[in-house]
């Protein structure tokens, strides 16, 4: 397929039947995730590829960022240019001839300089829709190519012969520039770990609205909702991730709590060596490394391909169940039940390497999610991210859907839970000290555990833990065990 990009637009990106655009008024899902990780910035420019209204665009311009689009439907006049990042969003899908998919998605990767970013929808039924070529035929009368995850990577990797970075469910990063891709993975590695980003704590301090959501984390007690600041989109603008944030402010909550030491700094580094290798990619020169890492690595290593082949070794403790367990005996924290080891996500930065590569080896399978807890097998084999909405503000927070990653078989399952939930106890041992609501989950604890109440059998469960409440005429209010007016006689 020709790369030109004054083709005729009809003919290089025909939408069948009736495509009918989302209206939105923020940004997409994909562009959020692009934003948050890096690969969009103000020096990007960025083309969205089938724009619909063009709501991403106008969210990009607002932020002083380079960004033009075009669609068959809104915007068929416009001109189909090259750029930094395109975005593909949500248009493989209702491409009903595969060979014009294949097309359009070669087309839109050589528009790409730097990297493409392309959404599909994933894993997801139709209600009435009737089998049509090789996807469906909705009521609308719209075609919809429904992918599964895995098949999704595969697919782009089998057309585009390049490695896919899987950014969240149906979200996937296609680099075309190497070195680009060297900095999204030493991002990944690296800035988890806020001392190799003492200019984004000096930014954090510096800046009028995050010391104001800081104030209103101090006030709350734990970590404001993007509801409840008024300036939380600017926060996401400045500073990336939502869970980034959260580590910044906890920083200024409890300046010790991310405090650093040189081997935490060697376990980012051969973790970081270790994300490259499962990546396929070569470590760049060393020189082309933030300066503070090259200090470590020639401090810590007699040279840097001494500190590469240590890496290589690192990886393939993966596939090693007693490195394993020895990295979760080394951890202060966390909860062990049965096969499997709980923390919540806000420690996620303070596991040992070797586990933080666990979780970056699911998130290749399935990208971000929302989660408020791990679970990881003693094993090593499988990782669950577990979300409870109401962590915070429930005292026993029920499990609302998880997803579960399969590492060796690189495949996951996604399940909901309905009317009788799994509910957490013991909140406290799933967090540090230095979390805001620490002592008010500990002091809930003691009182259960003085009650009897955790050593029952069967409270796992919501109704299983409101009868044995019931039983014993207790009920919990705001984290305190107190009489209930509903005693049985």
């Amino acid at each position: 397929m020709s790369a030109d990009p004054h083709a005729e637009p009809s003919s290089v990106l025909p939408i069948v039947r009736h495509r009918t655009a989302i209206r939105r008024y923020r940004c997409s899902r994909p562009v959020a995730l692009a934003l948050a990780d890096g690969i969009v910035t103000r020096e990007s420019s960025v083309f969205d590829y089938g724009c619909g209204y063009g709501e991403d665009v106008r969210y990009l311009r607002a932020r002083r960022i380079a960004a033009s689009g075009w669609d068959p439907h809104h915007k068929p006049d416009a001109p189909i240019e090259p750029a930094d990042v395109v975005n593909l969003g949500y248009v493989l899908n209702v491409v009903e001839d595969p060979a014009e998919r294949r097309r359009t998605l070669a087309h839109a990767y050589e528009l790409a300089s730097q990297v493409l970013v392309v959404s599909v929808r994933v894993d997801r039924t139709l209600e009435g829709a009737a089998d049509y070529g090789d996807g469906l035929l909705t009521n609308a009368g719209t075609f919809q190519k429904i992918f599964g995850q895995t098949e999704f990577r595969e697919y782009l990797e089998g057309v585009l012969g390049r490695q896919t970075h899987t950014a969240g469910l149906g979200i996937g990063y296609v680099f075309k520039d190497e070195e680009a891709e060297r900095r999204y993975l030493a991002n990944r590695a690296f800035t988890r770990r806020l001392e190799y980003r003492t200019d984004l704590i000096d930014q954090f301090a510096r800046s009028a609205v995050a010391r104001r959501y800081v104030r209103v984390a101090n006030e709350l007690g734990r970590i404001p909702t993007a509801e409840e600041f008024t300036g939380y989109a600017k926060l996401v603008e400045i500073f990336g991730s939502p869970q980034r944030i959260e580590r910044l402010t906890l920083r200024y909550v409890d300046q010790a709590a991310f405090e650093g030491s040189r081997s935490q700094r060697r376990e980012d580094i051969l973790a970081y060596f270790a994300m490259l290798r499962l990546q396929g990619l070569r470590p760049p020169p060393i020189g082309a490394l933030p300066a503070s890492i090259q200090s470590d690595i020639k401090s810590i290593w007699t040279s840097y391909r001494a500190a590469q082949t240590e890496g290589e070794k690192f990886l393939f403790g993966m596939g090693q169940p007693d490195q394993v367990r020895t990295a979760y005996a080394s951890i202060p924290f966390g909860k062990a039940v049965a096969t499997d080891f709980y923390v919540h996500r806000s420690l996620e930065d303070d596991l040992p390497a070797l586990l933080r590569l666990l979780v970056f080896a699911a998130r290749q399978i399935v990208g971000e999610v929302e989660y408020d807890v791990l679970k990881i097998a003693q094993d090593g084999r499988a990782l669950s991210f577990l979300s409870y909405p109401d962590f915070d503000a429930d005292p026993h927070p029920a499990l609302h859907h998880r997803v579960r990653v399969y590492l060796p078989r690189a495949a996951y399952d996604i399940r909901e839970y309905g009317d009788n939930p799994p509910i957490l106890h013991r909140k406290d041992t799933l967090v540090a000290p230095s979390y805001p609501q620490y002592e008010k989950f500990r002091r809930l604890t003691e009182q259960e555990e003085a009650f009897g109440l955790l050593s029952m059998p069967n409270i796992g469960y919501r109704s299983a833990w409101h009868y044995l409440l019931h039983e014993k005429g207790l009920a919990i209010c705001d984290h305190e065990v107190i009489e209930s007016n509903s005693r049985p006689t």
